[in-house]
């Protein structure tokens, strides 16, 4: 099996739904990615083989938007193109389709990423269709269960924010400016416990989750380089990081419908040979802070796997995350793989852990490396 290079990545900013990129849609989004991160990183369209490309709303009239992609950005039209739909995994479903080509040396470099516009989204979007409830309704659910004060919720949050704040000039170079926009929409600089202390529960009159501590409905879309390490090598090029190791898993909603990352973290830390203790970096995704608190409770206490340990807090979002910087969902995948990898080069870090989950009861885990 071939290593499988992360080369390079590129966004849109990241904008709340019905502002800046309200009259644009799924397809300008994606080309918009896409387009820059061949601009900016010099790639020749020719020497690209595939693209994966996901989104969770589509474009009325454009079901294969991965085609489309190819056939109004100048990509060769005879490469490879399919369209990939898995709620909030599928930026990291669409990098394992390439990556999986990659590895069994069908495939020798391809683009994969995702694209959402929630400004134009049906409502029933939002909804669990096994369950009719809202994912905050659900958040609400778990954040019973698993007895998770406010506090603590609104602390992921302002951590979020301050975190995304301060790496505003380093995430600049990650983004690939559209309608005037230069920074992601959502973090703010002015935020403090106080503030999102004052806010009120959005999903459960006497919850805890609100619009502080719970990812923005935003606009966006985001693009990945994947390459053999020998065609990176022959090209001259330094990837950012390996692909060491990916892992999904999906439990019954009834337990939890944002709780299959138990699963999935343990897994892949097992089936990889390491330990949480290993890892540099973490990156959860932040669909609420409620979420996040119970996904890490669980690893360290072994609920659906084998207990791994203490989550070192230093090591999380050091860049902040979704409810900070925005969750357009088919795109985090793509922004959270390029952002931990360049903070891995950044920091010439060994290891780094993704952990996103999604509705449908499921989950998407990687382990970066370096070295």
């Amino acid at each position: 099996m071939k290593r499988v290079a992360i080369i390079a990545g590129a966004r849109t900013p990241f904008v709340k739904a019905g502002k800046a990129f309200a009259r644009l849609g799924p397809l300008a989004l994606a080309k918009h990615a896409v387009g820059g991160l061949l601009e900016r990183h010099d790639v020749d369209p020719d020497g690209l083989e595939a693209i994966a490309f996901g989104v969770v709303g589509p474009e009325k009239g454009k079901p294969n938007l991965a085609r489309e992609i190819v056939l109004e950005t100048g990509l060769p039209r005879d490469i490879e193109a399919q369209t990939i739909s898995s709620y909030c995994i599928t930026g990291l479903r669409t990098i394992t389709a390439i990556a999986e080509g990659i590895a069994a040396g069908r495939l020798e470099a391809g683009l994969a990423g995702g694209t959402e516009w929630l400004s134009g989204a049906d409502p029933a979007t939002f909804q669990e269709p096994s369950t009719g409830l809202t994912m905050g309704q659900h958040g609400e659910i778990t954040r019973k269960e698993w007895d998770l004060p406010r506090r603590r919720q609104d602390e992921i949050a302002l951590a979020s924010h301050r975190n995304a704040v301060a790496a505003r000039k380093v995430l600049a170079e990650e983004i690939v400016p559209l309608e005037g926009v230069v920074h992601d929409s959502g973090p703010r600089e002015d935020t403090s416990l106080e503030a999102l202390a004052n806010l009120r529960p959005v999903f459960d009159p006497e919850g805890t989750i609100t619009a502080g501590n719970a990812s923005p409905v935003t606009d966006g879309a985001s693009a990945v380089l994947l390459m053999s390490e020998e065609r990176a090598k022959a090209e001259g090029r330094e990837p950012l990081a390996f692909i060491r190791a990916m892992e999904y898993a999906a439990i019954d909603p009834a337990e939890g419908l944002l709780m299959a990352p138990a699963i999935a973290v343990p897994r892949i830390l097992e089936r990889a040979g390491l330990g949480l203790a290993d890892m540099d970096l973490i990156e959860i995704h932040e669909a609420f802070a409620a979420q996040v608190l119970s996904n890490v409770l669980a690893w360290e206490r072994g609920w659906k796997g084998s207990p791994t340990g203490p989550v070192d807090w230093e090591k999380v979002n050091v860049r902040g995350s979704s409810i900070a910087i925005g969750h357009p969902w088919a795109a985090t995948g793509g922004r959270i793989v390029t952002t931990l990898a360049h903070e891995m080069e950044r920091r010439d870090a060994r290891y780094g852990l993704i952990s996103i989950c999604a509705a449908g009861a499921m989950a998407g885990a990687f382990i970066l490396e370096r070295g």
